[in-house]
């Protein structure tokens, strides 16, 4: 965990350097490769790689990096693929959202899981309203095959905009289905457009937690970008910190 830490400490340092020899192109298409773990078990983590096209440009540079795509309030549509060698387990699927000129927005998602002798399929909705240029709040449902358990509930998210620094992205949600009421809370410090630190809270009827974390997304070249995430859940019953690693690729 000490030799992981310093070479993060060593990339963000050089991170001033790199910057300055980038240019901030719109985009249209972005591609993802990301790996999440505990620094409990390193080697037992999340395996992720995603693309998804903007049907109009994407502007960046004057806004975070990480909320450029919920920023620009266009119509989209992506694929994913997800692999978890410890339970044998891959995903993959599709999602895509539509954004009408009256702010209106509708999308729709699918997700095909092979848990090792075991698969099935899950697909979803939502409907929602970008309330200004910033803010959207909506309402989903998502169900699948197979005896799974539908859940519906409500998201809001605001990022508002400030002067000495970037600004700070607001975030909460409610799901419901037959078994839980889920909380989720999280509000995240954009310093500067590429470094944030916030916190989250998640309440359930069976438990609840608190996390502090802290991202950096590190421009390598006009189209490539690194990504590095730290996390940690403020209770003894959870063990270790969350690391995160990607790339992505803007064009």
């Amino acid at each position: 965990m000490r030799k992981s830490t310093t070479a993060l400490a060593i990339l963000l340092g050089l991170s001033s350097a790199s910057a300055v020899a980038v240019q901030d192109n719109n985009y249209q298409h972005e591609a993802n490769l990301s790996y999440q773990t505990n620094s409990e078990e390193v080697s037992d983590g999340l395996w992720n790689a995603n693309y998804r096209y903007y049907f109009k440009s994407v502007e960046q540079g004057k806004t975070p990096y990480a909320l450029n795509g919920f920023l620009a309030q266009e119509s989209n549509i992506g694929a994913n693929y997800l692999n978890f060698d410890p339970a044998d387990s891959d995903s993959y699927g599709i999602d895509g959202t539509f954004v009408f000129d009256s702010n209106w927005f509708v999308g729709a998602n699918y997700q095909k899981f092979d848990i090792a002798s075991y698969d099935f399929n899950t697909y979803g909705a939502e409907v929602g309203y970008y309330f200004n240029d910033s803010s959207a709040v909506s309402a989903f449902y998502q169900d699948g095959d197979d005896n799974f358990t539908e859940t519906y509930g409500l998201r809001a998210r605001s990022y508002l905009s400030l002067q000495s620094t970037a600004g700070i992205d607001f975030n909460a949600s409610w799901a419901h289905n037959e078994f839980d009421d889920v909380l989720t809370l999280g509000a995240d410090w954009y310093i500067n457009n590429a470094w944030s630190v916030g916190a989250g809270y998640i309440n359930s009827d069976n438990d609840d937690a608190f996390d502090v974390r802290t991202a950096y997304w590190l421009r390598l070249s006009d189209n490539i970008s690194a990504n590095f995430h730290v996390s940690k859940v403020l209770d003894s019953d959870y063990d270790g910190v969350g690391l995160g690693l990607g790339l992505t690729g803007r064009f």
